[in-house]
């Protein structure tokens, strides 16, 4: 990740659902989010670990982001891993869960309804969805005035994570091959199960 930039300005926003989902991972481990992350994130971002997050609440991009990154940090693992699970877990839980009327049986037909409801669950950007193939397909996410590598990791965990809800036959492979992070005009993920 030390090739590629972040731009976060704080005017990016995503559902709560997500940073929920991040906090519940860390706490599925025995790690208390309130009191463990709070000394290793900024004010604000603090005060989303130190009480419930609404699944409807709009949060900053910034604070999910420092909030991940207090995640890996405490977590002691590869950060690049925990930041991919982070996405892996928001799915399995998130779409077996309060999202379940968005699982499709065919992986197709939910990336196109994810990619027409993009905004539902972030302020900024697009997304749009092509099928490539009978079990294969590409994610391209565009327009994103804010970014982060750990976003993009998180995203790819997340297409992983959908991916295995919908218990598609694999082998599972989501590979990002062109991002914002790195200067390019989009963030792509070519997804095939």
């Amino acid at each position: 990740m030390a090739s590629k930039r972040k731009h976060l300005t704080g005017a990016a926003q995503v559902k709560g659902t997500m940073i929920q989902a991040h906090l519940n991972w860390i706490a599925k481990r025995g790690i208390d989010p309130a009191t463990a992350l709070a000394a290793h994130l900024p004010a604000e971002a603090a005060k989303l670990v130190s009480h419930a997050v609404l699944a409807t609440s709009w949060v900053p991009l910034s604070s999910l982001i420092a909030v991940d990154r207090a995640i890996a940090t405490v977590a002691k693992g590869n950060p690049d891993d925990v930041f991919r699970e982070l996405g892996r877990f928001s799915a399995t839980s998130n779409l077996s869960g309060i999202y379940a009327g968005f699982v499709s049986d065919e992986p197709h037909r939910f990336f196109e309804k994810q990619a027409r409801l993009h905004d539902r669950f972030q302020n900024f950007g697009a997304s749009t969805y092509k099928e490539l193939g009978p079990r294969a397909g590409q994610m391209r996410l565009t327009k994103y005035t804010e970014y982060s590598p750990v976003y993009c990791l998180s995203a790819a965990g997340y297409y992983q994570g959908a991916l295995e809800t919908m218990k598609a036959p694999g082998p599972i492979r989501v590979r990002e091959t062109s991002c914002t992070c790195a200067g390019d005009e989009a963030c792509v993920f070519d997804l095939s199960w």
